[in-house]
C-alpha cells in the first residue's frame, strides 16, 4: 500500500507557531511554551533526520507532543500517512481519549481484540476503509506483523519505548521489517542501567548512524569519560541532534514543588529474630558468589519480606488469625505507617499508597479494614472494568488511600487528587518508583506534592536504594547534564560490592540487641506543617550536611533524612564481624543438636533443610489430626475476618446512604426508585423459575411479539409499564426511543436527568414515573421504567448493557407489575448493538416476567421499509390480539400497531444434528415468533 507524496510548505516560516497548530485540527488543548518548543524541534527532526527520541520526565504531556507533530506532518505537508503507535494495554484508552480530544480530524483506527474481531478488522482495510493512524498493542503489533507491515508508514509512535532497550526483542526484530519513514520513541526513561540501553534506542531511530555491530565501541569509547572533559562534551554532543529531554523542574515551572522524603524505621523483635533466622537459612551460600547468586537473590528477597511484614511467612501469624493490634505491633514499617496514616487523614490529605508485593497489599488491606479507612485497591490482577471503577471512585469520591502495586499502577493514569505518595518498598529499578509518584505530580496538579519513603534502618533496604539513588544518578548524568563522572565507576552506589557483602549490611546494629528498635518519632517535625489539606513548602526542617556523620545518639538523624539523599554506608567490618560472630554461633548450636547436628556441621549448606523460624529453636513435628486442626482453625478465623470486613463494608455503605438521604431531605428529592424484591415469598417463587427456551410455554406465560411503536402500549384496561434502558451519566440521549419517550411525555428527560444530579443512578436502579402528562389513555395508566444498566465514564466511553444490572431491574419491574396488575413493555433491547447477547437477555425477560404471569410484549419497530406484514394482523397469541385490538380503540394516539404475522402459530420446530453454537443462533431468531422449539 503505496504512501501518498508530500508537498513543501506553501511559506517557509521563521516559526510554527500554535494557530498553525490549531488550523491543522488542534483541538481541546493549550499547549505549554515547551511543549510548543518539542513540536519545533520535532518538526526539524522529520525534515532532517530518520527518527528522534522525545525524553521528557514523566507528566510533561509527551502524548499531546506527538500528536501535534502528526497533525504537522497532515496539515503542513499534506500528507495523509498513514501512521503507526504502539503502546502498551494500560496506556491504550488514554491514547485513544487523547487523540479523539486533540486531534478529532485525524481518522483513528484501534487495533485491537481477539483473534476474531482483528481478522474482521483485517477485512474491512483490504476492503479499503480508511484511516490516518492505526493504534495497537506492542503484543498485537508482534502477532500480526506479517498484516501491518505491507503499509508504508509516514511515522511510526512507539510509547514507552525503553521496551526496545534490548537488541534482540522480539518486537524489536519485527520492526525493523516495517516500511517505516520516521521512527519517533516516546520514553520518560531514556537510561535506566547502562549506556549500551542509550545506543540500542539510537541504532533503531538512525541504523545507518548507529549501526548495531558498533554498540560495544560506543560504551569502550565513552566508558573512562570522568578524565577526559572533552569526551564528556563530545558525548552531549553526539546525543543532542537525537534526544530530547525536559525535567519538570525545569520547564513546569506552574507544577507545584515536590519534595522527596526519605523516613527510617526500627524494626520489632519479632521481625529481628526473622532476619537473623533468614541470613542462616542458607550458611553455604555465602562461602563465595560463583554460582550462588541465585541463593543469594533469594535470600534478599527473603530478607526483604522480612522487612516489610513477619506476617508474610507461613506459620508466623498467631493464631486465630484474628484482627488486631498484633498486625500493627509485629512490624517496624507498619507502626510507622500507622502513624503517618494518622497523621495525614487528620491533615485532609490523600494518599497513593505502593508496594511491589502482592501479598504486602494484602496485609495493608486488612490493616486499612481494621483502622476504618476508606481506600481502593489496584493491582496486576484488576483488569479492564474493575480497573476503570476503582479509579473512578478515587477521583470522584472521598477516597482516603489508593493501594496500589507499584508496576500495575505505575502507568497509564492520572491521580492528582491525591497529594502524598508513600513507597512501601523500594524498586531495583528506580524508574517504575518515579512513574508511579508521576500519577500525583503532573501537569494538572494544583497542589505540593510530598513523596515518602520507607526504609528499614540497618538492613538491605538501604542498600537496595543506595543502587536505585546510583541509576537515576546515571540518568540524570547521561540526559540532562551533559556530566558523567558517575559512569562505569565501581565505587558508585553498590556496584563494586559482591552480593554477598551486600547481604551483610548492617547486621551489626541491626542485630546488636534482640529487643525493638522501633523509635516514637516527631511527624509534625519530619513531613512538615499543612494547612487546610495541603502541604506548606515555604519552611523546612535543618536538614543535615554531608560532612556530619549521624550519630546513634542523634535520633532525628539516625530516623530520617530528606530530599532523597541518603547517609547510609557500605558493608562495614563490624558488619563481617558480627555476621562470622553470628555464623559460628549457628554452627555451634547445630553441633549441640545431637546426631543431627553433627552431620549439618560438616556442610553448612545443610541448613537450608531446616524450615525458617526462630534459630535453635526446635518445635515437635504436628500429627495429622493436629494439622487438619490448624487448617481449620486457620478457614475459620479466614471466614470470620471476610464475614468483619462484609459488615465494615455493609455499615460504610449504610453511612454513606443515610448521607445521601439526608442530602436529599434537605434538598427536597423524592427518589423514584424502585425497592428491591426481598419478600421471602417472591424469592421462593423465583427458585423454580429457571424456565428453559426450549420449553412450551402456556398462553399465559408466553412473550408477545408485536410491530408497533413501545412508547403507546397496546394494552387494555389495565395499567403499562414500558421499559428503557440507560447509562448511569445522567445525560439524557438522541434519537431513537430517547427521542420518541421525549415527544410521548416531558417526564423521562426531567426525571431522569433530576436523578443523574442527585447522584440517583447507580446501576440495577429503577425509576418508575408517570408519563400521561401530554396523553392518557381513557382506561389504564402508562408507567415508565427506567432500567440503569450502562456505565458511562468520565471520557463519555458508554459501556454495553450490564445483563446483572439489567436482571436486578427486572426483578423489581416485575414486583411493581404485580402490584399494580400491569402489563409490561419493552423495546427489543440491545437491538443493532454488535455483539449483544440478545438470547441471554430474552431467557431473563422470560425468567422474571412472562413466566411468572405478567403479561410481556416485546416490540419490533415497524421502519419505512416494511410496508406490511405477510398475513392479516393477527397476534402471536389470543391474548396479544385481544390487547392489540383494545388498545386500538383507546386512543393511544391513533396508532395502532399490528402484532407479528401468526400464520405458522402452533408449528413445532426440531434441531436435528445440528452442533450447539448453530443450533443457539437459531433458536436466537426463532423464539420471537410463537415456535415450539426442541
Amino acid at each position: 500500500m503505496s504512501n501518498n507524496t508530500e508537498r513543501a510548505p506553501e511559506k517557509a516560516k521563521a516559526e510554527l507557531s500554535e494557530k498553525d497548530l490549531i488550523k491543522w485540527g488542534l483541538t481541546g488543548i493549550q499547549l505549554r511554551s515547551y511543549q510548543l518548543d518539542g513540536v519545533r524541534w520535532l518538526t526539524q527532526c522529520l525534515k532532517n533526520q530518520e527518527g528522534c527520541i522525545l525524553g521528557d520526565e514523566m507528566g510533561l504531556g509527551k502524548t499531546c507532543q506527538s500528536i501535534s507533530l502528526l497533525l504537522y506532518t497532515r496539515g503542513a505537508l499534506g500528507s495523509k500517512g498513514p501512521f503507526l503507535v504502539l503502546c502498551p494495554l494500560s496506556v491504550m484508552e488514554n491514547w485513544k481519549q487523547e487523540m479523539e480530544r486533540f486531534s478529532p480530524s485525524l481518522l483513528l483506527l484501534s487495533y485491537i481484540g481477539d483473534k476474531d474481531k482483528r481478522a474482521e478488522l483485517q477485512g474491512e482495510l483490504i476492503g479499503g476503509r480508511q484511516f490516518h493512524v492505526l493504534l495497537t498493542t506492542y503484543e498485537i503489533c508482534l502477532h500480526d506483523a506479517s498484516f501491518l507491515k505491507r503499509w508504508q508508514w509516514r511515522i511510526l509512535v512507539v510509547d514507552e519505548a525503553h521496551r526496545l532497550k534490548n537488541q534482540n526483542s522480539l518486537l524489536r526484530r519485527a520492526l525493523t521489517q516495517f516500511s517505516i519513514r520516521f521512527r519517533m520513541l516516546l520514553t520518560g526513561t531514556p537510561v535506566q542501567n547502562s549506556l549500551q540501553e542509550v545506543y540500542s534506542l539510537l541504532s533503531f531511530i538512525e541504523p545507518r548512524v548507529f549501526p548495531e555491530d558498533k554498540a560495544d565501541d560506543f560504551v569502550t569509547k565513552y566508558a573512562n569519560v570522568q578524565s577526559q572533559p572533552t569526551l564528556a562534551t563530545e558525548l552531549h554532543g553526539v546525543l543532542q541532534p537525537f534526544l530530547l529531554r525536559r525535567v519538570k523542574a525545569e520547564v513546569a515551572v506552574e507544577l507545584p514543588k515536590k519534595v522527596e522524603l526519605v523516613v527510617y524505621h526500627g524494626m520489632s523483635a519479632l521481625q529481628k529474630r526473622y532476619y537473623k533466622a533468614i541470613l542462616m537459612k542458607d550458611l553455604d551460600a555465602f562461602e563465595n558468589d560463583q554460582g550462588k547468586k541465585t541463593r543469594l537473590m533469594n535470600v534478599l528477597m527473603q530478607l526483604r519480606k522480612c522487612v516489610s511484614h513477619p506476617y508474610l511467612f507461613d506459620g508466623v501469624e498467631p493464631e486465630p488469625f484474628e484482627m488486631g493490634e498484633h498486625l500493627v505491633e509485629a512490624s517496624g514499617k507498619l507502626l510507622l505507617l500507622d502513624s503517618m496514616l494518622e497523621f495525614l487523614y487528620k491533615g485532609g490529605h490523600r494518599v497513593l499508597l505502593f508496594s511491589q508485593m502482592t501479598r504486602v497489599l494484602d496485609i495493608l488491606q486488612d490493616f486499612l479494614e481494621y483502622r476504618g479507612y476508606s481506600y481502593e485497591r489496584l493491582d496486576g490482577s484488576v483488569r479492564g472494568e474493575e480497573r476503570n471503577l476503582a479509579i473512578k471512585n478515587f477521583r470522584s469520591k472521598d477516597v482516603f488511600i489508593f493501594l496500589l502495586s507499584t508496576r500495575a499502577g505505575g502507568v497509564g493514569m492520572n491521580l492528582t487528587e491525591a497529594d502524598t505518595v508513600i513507597f512501601m518498598d523500594s524498586d531495583f529499578n528506580p524508574q517504575n518508583d518515579l512513574q508511579a509518584a508521576a500519577r500525583a505530580h503532573r501537569i494538572g496538579q494544583t497542589r505540593a506534592v510530598k513523596v515518602i519513603r520507607l526504609l528499614g534502618r540497618d538492613t538491605v533496604e538501604e542498600i537496595v536504594y543506595r543502587r536505585a539513588v546510583s541509576k537515576l544518578l546515571l540518568t540524570n548524568t547521561v540526559i540532562e547534564e551533559g556530566r558523567f563522572s558517575l559512569l562505569d565507576q565501581p565505587h558508585s552506589g553498590t556496584a563494586g560490592l559482591e552480593l554477598s557483602e551486600i547481604l551483610k549490611f548492617g547486621v551489626d546494629k541491626l542485630l546488636a540487641s534482640e529487643e525493638s528498635s522501633v523509635q516514637d518519632v516527631d511527624l509534625g517535625l519530619i513531613l512538615g506543617q499543612s494547612r487546610d489539606g495541603q502541604w506548606l513548602t515555604e519552611d523546612h526542617p535543618p536538614l543535615p550536611t554531608e560532612e556530619e556523620e549521624p550519630s546513634d545518639d542523634d535520633n532525628l538523624s539516625h530516623m530520617y533524612v530528606f530530599e532523597g539523599r541518603d547517609y547510609s554506608r557500605d558493608p562495614s567490618s563490624e558488619d563481617t564481624t558480627r555476621f562470622n560472630q553470628i555464623l559460628q554461633e549457628q554452627l555451634v548450636e547445630l553441633e549441640h543438636a545431637g546426631e543431627e547436628g553433627r552431620a549439618l556441621r560438616n556442610k553448612a549448606g545443610a541448613a537450608l533443610c531446616r524450615p525458617l523460624g526462630v534459630p535453635g529453636r526446635r518445635k515437635r513435628p504436628l500429627s495429622e489430626a493436629e494439622l487438619e486442626l490448624r487448617r481449620q482453625k486457620r478457614r475459620e478465623a479466614a471466614a470470620k475476618r471476610a464475614k468483619l470486613q462484609e459488615e465494615r463494608k455493609r455499615a460504610r455503605e449504610e453511612a454513606r446512604r443515610q448521607k445521601k438521604l439526608a442530602w436529599w431531605e434537605s434538598s427536597g428529592y423524592h427518589s423514584l426508585c424502585l425497592p428491591s424484591e426481598d419478600s421471602e415469598e417472591e424469592e421462593e417463587e423465583e427458585e423454580g423459575d429457571d424456565i428453559s427456551v426450549s420449553s412450551t410455554d402456556s398462553e399465559h406465560m408466553a412473550i408477545h411479539y408485536v410491530l408497533g411503536d413501545v412508547t403507546y402500549p397496546q394494552a387494555a384496561q389495565e395499567d403499562a409499564i414500558i421499559v428503557h434502558c440507560v447509562d448511569d451519566s445522567g445525560r439524557w440521549g438522541r434519537g431513537g426511543l430517547f427521542t420518541a419517550l421525549e415527544i410521548r411525555s416531558d417526564q423521562p428527560r426531567k426525571q431522569y436527568e433530576l436523578a443523574g444530579k442527585m447522584e440517583d443512578l447507580d446501576l440495577g436502579n429503577v425509576l418508575l414515573f408517570s408519563i400521561d402528562d401530554k396523553q392518557a389513555r381513557l382506561d389504564g395508566k402508562d408507567y415508565l421504567a427506567l432500567i440503569v444498566a450502562q456505565q458511562r465514564d468520565q471520557s463519555n466511553n458508554l459501556s454495553g448493557i450490564r445483563l446483572s444490572a439489567l436482571e436486578e431491574g427486572l426483578k423489581k419491574i416485575y414486583t411493581a407489575a404485580k402490584k399494580k396488575k400491569a402489563s409490561v413493555h419493552l423495546p427489543r433491547i440491545g437491538h443493532s448493538t454488535k455483539g449483544f447477547n440478545w438470547y441471554g437477555t430474552e431467557r431473563l425477560i422470560r425468567k422474571h416476567l412472562s413466566s411468572r404471569g405478567i403479561p410481556t410484549f416485546i416490540y419490533y419497530y415497524k421502519s419505512r421499509k416494511v410496508s406490511s406484514v405477510p398475513a392479516p394482523a393477527a397476534s402471536a397469541s389470543p391474548a396479544a390480539h385481544s390487547s392489540a385490538g383494545a388498545a386500538s380503540g383507546a386512543g393511544g394516539g391513533g396508532r395502532s400497531s399490528p402484532s407479528l404475522a401468526s400464520f405458522m402459530s402452533g408449528v413445532h420446530v426440531f434441531f436435528y444434528n445440528i452442533a450447539a453454537s448453530e443450533r443457539k443462533s437459531l433458536a436466537s431468531d426463532l423464539i420471537r415468533y410463537p415456535f415450539n422449539i426442541y
